[in-house]
């Protein structure tokens, strides 16, 4: 690029800061021009708090307005007269709060800009994190004990210390709106949920070759997508081999465990897309309350994935780098230890007396009846008849023990089925595979069948049980012994239609308890079933239920029309009852969660019915302690994952109750009722690491439940437990992670002190941070925060209408969105803004669910807006003079200059920051014989003590006119007579604090080197025990796949070593190198005088 002239002005060298485009920045680098008059490129990084480590390559002869800084505007301090002291204490109070440093990984600042209550507990996962080089944690806390927030902290953390810059978060389908809200609503963290839809929005918007992982820095992803190569192969080309800075947050990691099930774990299509894609970020999070499947290959390989340094698949694990990388914790031990979560209390709910021909109980005795004779007619057959007749059966069973209904509508499809196949003449058999997923096992919210419409998925279960039907016929002779046989076939399935078809819309024993509880707890005055009101409609109490169902047509449907009788005539009988379902969109869901966690004094929503879609990623604890098991899943972590929506977090009632049915009279209650009993067993024995045990209580129910096999059947699911050797397995490499009682207590001890170190550093109050707010405010020309106080004598602060003001910035009406009341899905977003109350602010979490208040925190959207006037000062706004006279109780006139010192690493990323300060008793220019001298180091420390209290009591009252102009006219020299001062303290700290850096880098750099030399050599023991010996040695019992997986984790093994050398020698530096300082800055911060009020 030639130019017409040579500007007057050195270039800048690598390290210098500079100033142009209205910003200021690092210089990275400095290429010279190859051409004679050409500029020489300058590549740069932000310096400016609000767009730190932004980059940009600029000619740097070409920038008309480009400043080498040197004196950086010291001079300017005071040229406005003095600050009011509530505004200047609000820009002093936001650098502070927004100082960070990697000299000490203890010092913490996530905890002050999150928008919840963090228990100390919640400390640990963020305490070890930081110990790490490399942020590889496993979070394995026990489900409702906040793995999200303890994630978000993290996420949190590392953006503010500048070791992370992108961020994906992989997760089930079902939980992805409930990640996004939470991340932004609790940490101010916008993420993308990059789907079907974004990718085609980006491609529209932007061509169809971008790469849609390069349009954000933060992404929600759900696992499905990351074995599209659709999604997978831009990923990996965006990650490239590493992608400095980033990290990937894996929700749920177990699925990414090789599967279980022999005697060794087989690798899944999921396992291996995370391997690809995990290894190309620089920092991992993996999340699960089910992290050992009870296979010791599986686990290795799961944590190899998360922490390649320190585990290897298929070698043995060392307990010392577990507990490097697990935070592990059960509800029950916390609860023990400091509380905080309900007392659960699960309530058997017994239907006895029932007559003989009840519906429940005659289709029970038939159903087993029609069992025995297709078996005894189809024992001849082939296997696999016999297993379609079998998953028939099963399937008819659970709807039966689901609702009358439910077994009514698939009856009558299996009953015409049978009928054809025997009518017509057998002519080409069926060859498919038997498959009833859909018709043995509902869909739950991960699965796309959930999402079906009720018209698709009656069609699906239809064909399946007529494809089950016909498999089961196919082989059955049509004539001879079978004739008499089918012909008592045919009559239990008559007299099963017939009973079913008379029951099927009438309350069964289930409902009727259910509507008997309704009118005792929630609506006294209702009705008996079928009679309407005598008086007044009845009205509710403030209570809510939440009932759950498996069958989504069938059984769902039925109990909604039946409550929906039963409460016809109570008030607002139309807005009691709410359904979730598959099929209920993430906005609709969001809004029933919205409105069931709302005070049912608010809200007349009082029943919810869910089925299992709303089973995990939806928590309705707010205002509700009652659940209803209308009926049980067949799985015991099933069960658990529904009382998780009530138990857990944040729930205020100090105990909830999960009711669930027994009829004694029936044989399959017998079992279901050991079935309950197995879940709580579990649940304290291990919490929610039960997988293992519930995939056995699953199989031992897969062929259903025989009436005469009950009595065996319950003894086998109470007995069952996982086998010597797994549970052996599971213990030695899992249980040694787990933070029992008394470890639990020393745990919450250290965190508090950390916590209340950290908050000493950041001087964070809410006080002040509600005064920086309202002084952001009043800049802006509105109004400041209101105090005020809601219904229930709360104090709560009102928020001015910025949007509704002459002359401000229409962006703020986007802004504050975030101050709304929720908008609802049938609301455009024009109506929404116009109509929607900004609701009240608070600065204190509730310690309850509610979205009646907004909590403002730091990283609140309006909060972040507001502060960042505060943050530009000097270069963007220049509100402020930065100067203030504040008066003290001291007798001293005291003058202070306060500076902000800021190292820093690659890219522009601050690795330390801290304010230096040089305290001098102030002298009148004519009487002084020189210039001011400063205080020691100990009269600074108490000097900023006296002037920090008087900024928190406001000031004081301010001097007369006299001192102000003489303070004024003083105030350029007094800033040139300290500063040489401030100067050598401030590279003082610098090099006490490089040297810190220094020290932590080589440190961990160290720790690296030990841990892969380690590894190492366990990988190289266990490779020399298998070389040039046959595998089948180590694999007897094993089937063919489990034999491949087994020689596949042995070959990975060298590769591994390879890996190991490479590692060795590139990832020790590249630690220090992200320590090592590479420029230093001091920058004005303010000049404040300190006047008696004596004089």
């Amino acid at each position: 690029m030639s130019l017409a002239t040579t500007l007057p002005e050195r270039l800048p060298n690598a390290g210098e800061l500079v100033k142009l485009r209205s910003r200021q920045w690092l210089v990275e680098e400095v290429v010279a021009s190859e051409s004679h008059g050409e500029s020489p490129l300058v590549r740069l990084a932000c310096a400016d708090d609000d767009a730190q480590g932004q980059t940009l390559d600029v000619y740097w002869d070409c920038e008309p307005d480009r400043l080498i800084l040197e004196d950086e505007g010291w001079s300017n301090l005071a040229s406005k007269g003095f600050d009011p002291p509530r505004h200047f204490a609000a820009f002093l109070n936001t650098l502070r709060w927004n100082q960070v440093t990697a000299t000490d990984p203890r010092l913490f600042q996530a905890p002050f800009r999150a928008g919840i209550k963090i228990d100390a507990y919640q400390m640990e996962p963020l305490r070890k994190a930081l110990q790490l080089p490399r942020v590889n944690l496993f979070i394995a806390d026990d489900t409702g004990l906040g793995k999200t927030i303890e994630a978000g902290l993290i996420a949190r953390e590392l953006l503010l210390r500048r070791k992370v810059k992108t961020i994906v978060v992989a997760v089930p389908p079902s939980v992805l709106e409930q990640w996004k809200a939470e991340l932004e609503e609790r940490f101010g963290l916008g993420f993308e949920i990059l789907d079907r839809a974004y990718l085609s929005r980006v491609r529209r918007e932007r061509g169809f070759g971008v790469n849609p992982w390069r349009t954000h820095s933060r992404f929600l992803v759900s696992h499905n997508l990351l074995i599209d190569e659709t999604y997978a192969a831009p990923m990996r080309e965006w990650l490239g081999t590493l992608l400095p800075g980033s990290l990937l947050i894996l929700d749920e990691a177990h699925h990414a465990a090789p599967a279980s099930g022999g005697r060794y774990g087989i690798e899944t299509k999921f396992t291996r897309a995370v391997r690809d894609l995990a290894g190309r970020f620089e920092h991992r999070l993996f999340l699960s309350a089910t992290p050992h499947n009870g296979h010791s290959n599986s686990f290795s390989t799961l944590l190899e994935l998360l922490d390649p340094y320190r585990f290897t698949r298929g070698v043995k694990l060392r307990p010392k780098a577990l507990d490097e990388i697990m935070v592990r914790r059960l509800k029950e031990d916390i609860r023990a230890v400091q509380g905080g979560f309900p007392i659960r209390e699960v309530v058997r709910v017994e239907l006895a007396g029932l007559p003989a021909d009840a519906p429940e109980l005659l289709l029970s005795r038939l159903l087993d009846e029609y069992r025995a004779a297709i078996e005894e007619r189809l024992a001849q057959t082939t296997r696999r008849a016999r297993a379609a007749a079998g998953i028939l059966v099963v399937g008819l069973q659970q709807r039966l023990l689901s609702s009358i209904e439910a077994f009514a509508r698939s009856l009558a499809v299996h009953r015409k089925t049978v009928e054809r196949q025997w009518e017509r003449e057998r002519e080409g058999r069926e060859t498919d595979e038997t498959r009833a997923d859909l018709f043995t096992r509902p869909p739950d919210a991960d699965d796309e069948r959930a999402e079906w419409t009720p018209e698709e998925e009656e069609a699906e279960e239809a064909e399946e049980i007529e494809r089950a039907t016909r498999e089961a016929e196919a082989d059955a002779p049509p004539e001879g012994p079978a004739q008499p046989l089918w012909r008592g076939e045919q009559q239990l399935l008559d007299e099963m239609q017939r009973v079913a078809e008379a029951a099927r819309s009438v309350p069964d024993a289930k409902a009727r308890y259910l509507i008997d509880w309704i009118r005792e707890h929630l609506c006294p005055g209702l009705a008996p079933f079928g009679k309407g009101a005598s008086g007044p409609p009845p009205e509710w109490l403030e209570r809510r239920v939440l009932v759950f169902t498996e069958n989504r047509e069938g059984t769902k449907r039925y109990l909604k029309e039946i409550l929906e009788q039963a409460i016809a005539d109570t008030t607002r009988a139309g807005e009691r009852i709410e359904v979730i379902d598959g099929l209920t969109s993430s906005r609709r869901r969001k809004e029933i969660q919205r409105r069931f966690n709302t005070d049912p004094a608010k809200d007349p929503l009082r029943i919810l019915l869910a089925t299992d879609a709303a089973r995990e990623g939806l928590n309705f604890q707010a205002h509700c302690a009652d659940l209803f098991h209308f009926d049980l899943p067949w799985n015991p972590g099933r069960i658990e994952q529904r009382n998780g929506r009530i138990d857990r977090k944040l729930q205020p009632a100090n105990t909830v109750r999960c009711h669930y049915f027994v009829l004694p009279q029936r044989a399959e209650d017998r079992v279901l009722e050991v079935l309950v009993r197995k879940t709580e067993t579990i649940k304290k024995e291990l919490g929610s690491l039960s997988k293992v045990i519930d995939d056995e209580v699953e199989r031992l129910l897969g062929q259903g439940i025989r009436h005469r096999d009950a009595e065996r059947l319950a003894r086998d699911i109470e007995a069952a437990d996982l086998d010597a050797s797994r549970k052996r397995v599971t213990e030695d490499e899992l249980e040694t992670t787990r933070a029992r009682q008394e470890g639990l207590k020393a745990e919450i001890e250290r965190c508090q002190e950390l916590l209340q170190k950290s908050r000493d550093w950041t001087h964070f109050e809410a006080g002040p941070f509600r005064e920086a707010l309202s002084c952001s405010l009043e800049l802006l020309g509105a109004e400041a925060l209101e105090a005020d106080r809601d219904e229930d004598g709360r104090a709560v602060y009102r928020f001015p209408a910025l949007d509704r003001r002459l002359g401000t910035d229409p962006s703020w009406t986007a802004t504050l969105d975030a101050l709304r009341i929720p908008r609802r899905s049938s609301q455009k977003l024009a109506e929404w803004r116009s109509e929607a109350p900004i609701r009240p602010v608070v600065f204190d979490d509730a310690g309850v669910l509610t979205e009646d208040l907004v909590h403002l925190h730091l990283e609140q959207r309006v909060a972040q807006r507001l502060l960042a006037r505060f943050r530009a000062q000097g270069f963007v706004h220049h509100d402020l003079s930065r100067a203030c006279l504040v008066q003290a109780s001291d007798s001293i006139p005291r003058v202070v200059l306060l500076g902000r010192l800021s190292l820093y690493g690659r890219g522009a990323e601050r690795l330390h920051e801290e304010l230096i300060a040089v305290t001098a008793r102030w002298i009148e220019t004519s009487r002084r014989d020189g210039a001011l001298k400063p205080y020691a180091r100990d009269a600074d420390a108490s000097t900023m003590k006296l002037l920090d209290d008087v900024l928190l009591a406001g000031g004081g009252r301010p001097p007369g006119e006299v001192i102000r102009d003489r303070l004024l006219t003083s105030a350029t020299r007094d800033v040139q007579e300290l500063l040489p001062h401030l100067g050598p303290r401030a590279e003082e700290s610098a090099r006490s604090a490089t040297e810190r850096l220094a020290q932590r880098g080589d440190r961990e750099a160290r720790s690296l080197v030990e841990t892969l030399e380690r590894q190492r050599e366990r990988v190289e023991e266990e490779l020399a025990k298998h070389e040039g010996r046959d595998l089948s040695q180590f694999s007897l019992g094993f089937d063919d796949e489990e034999r491949r997986q087994l020689e596949a984790d042995v070959r990975s093994w060298s590769g591994r070593l390879q890996q190991f050398a490479r590692d060795l020698q590139s990832e020790p530096e590249r630690i220090r190198d992200f320590y090592a300082v590479r420029a230093s800055r001091v920058e004005p911060v303010g000049l404040v005088y300190l006047w008696p009020e004596t004089n």
